[in-house]
């Protein structure tokens, strides 16, 4: 088995993921997935770093199955085990990452392409796993203004009515319901706690969100010399969707400058603006991003501290499902 080379997009979710991997898969070497959540969902629930047969058919399935149908196709990787039971063989174990790199194999030939880009946000989470199975991977970290990722977290359970109609509809409840300002802004500091350990690796791009729509032909001339591949003009000819602010717009193909900033004018009140600058201080400052200021704290400050832990036991409570994986981007944040 051949391993093609492959790109990871990780970041903070919400950060700008989507439209660099949308970026990438303009080009002609390049298949981008969908957001497939492999090493949270599947390689975090791991007993051993091997399985036997029937188990490699379920996940080689699941994968199928997330790659045509998306990530909320539940129960319909049985269709696909027919087609991970030829693709196998009965006689041996496989690892998961044997079988990431079947699955991106696979999917590279069907689509006459060579190079696999896989853009999990939170992959960062799993880039010492990553790059020492793949040496060779290239990962791009997207960094975005804490306060306009909070912006579109608070405003996400909406996707589903702005083109998004695949989202379920108590998806969109749970993500109305798990917003909040503290946990948003603790996950995006994690994020980046997490990439700091790899920042001077060779194979490691920091791609701010904003220096990239403001300058995307410059932008993307050092992401195709990082990636060691040659610029096509029509990879910055991206359709606008994913927003949680405003309706898809698949016939608007450009890099949308309107979308830097977007906290600034308005969907954010003065209280969350504070916990997220307070929160993210450090590395805001680190990435350029400049504070409001505030004089006293808000009233509304007090809100949110005493509403935290009601939010904090609805979020285990909706997430039981997914608690294995919590605990793996713990545990992996810790080292």
């Amino acid at each position: 088995m051949t391993n093609s080379p492959k790109i990871f997009i990780v970041g903070s979710s919400r950060s700008g993921t989507t439209m660099m991997s949308r970026v990438l898969s303009n080009h002609s070497l390049i298949f981008s997935l969908k957001e497939l959540h492999f090493f949270s969902q599947i390689y975090s629930n791991r007993i051993s770093d091997s399985v036997n047969y029937n188990t490699s058919i379920t996940i080689l399935a699941k994968l199928f199955s997330r790659q045509e149908n998306g990530l909320f196709s539940n129960d319909e990787f049985q269709n696909f085990k027919k087609k991970s039971e030829l693709i196998l063989d009965k006689s041996r174990q496989y690892t998961y990452f044997e079988l990431f790199s079947i699955f991106s194999e696979d999917i590279l030939k069907e689509n006459s392409k060579h190079i696999i880009c896989d853009q999990t946000p939170n992959n960062n989470f799993y880039i010492n796993d990553i790059l020492k199975e793949f040496p060779e991977a290239k990962i791009i970290n997207m960094v975005r203004d804490s306060r306009d990722v909070l912006l579109s977290q608070k405003n996400k359970w909406k996707r589903k009515f702005l083109g998004a109609k695949k989202i379920p509809l108590m998806e969109s409840i749970r993500s109305f319901l798990l917003y909040h300002p503290i946990t948003t802004t603790f996950f995006w500091r994690s994020s980046l706690k997490q990439t700091e350990m790899f920042i001077s690796h060779p194979n490691l791009l920091i791609m701010k969100f904003e220096d990239f729509i403001l300058s995307p032909q410059k932008k993307c001339l050092d992401l195709c010399s990082f990636l060691n591949l040659d610029f096509e003009e029509n990879m910055l000819l991206v359709p606008n969707i994913g927003s949680s602010t405003k309706e898809d717009t698949i016939e608007d193909l450009r890099i949308d400058s309107s979308k830097m900033s977007k906290w600034k004018s308005g969907g954010l009140n003065n209280a969350e603006i504070f916990i997220s600058q307070f929160i993210s201080s450090n590395y805001m400052k680190k990435y350029g991003y400049q504070n409001e200021r505030f004089s006293l704290p808000p009233l509304g400050v007090l809100f949110y501290l005493l509403s935290f832990p009601i939010k904090f036991f609805f979020s285990v409570f909706l997430n039981f499902s997914r608690l294995s994986s919590v605990m793996d981007l713990l545990k992996n944040n810790r080292r």
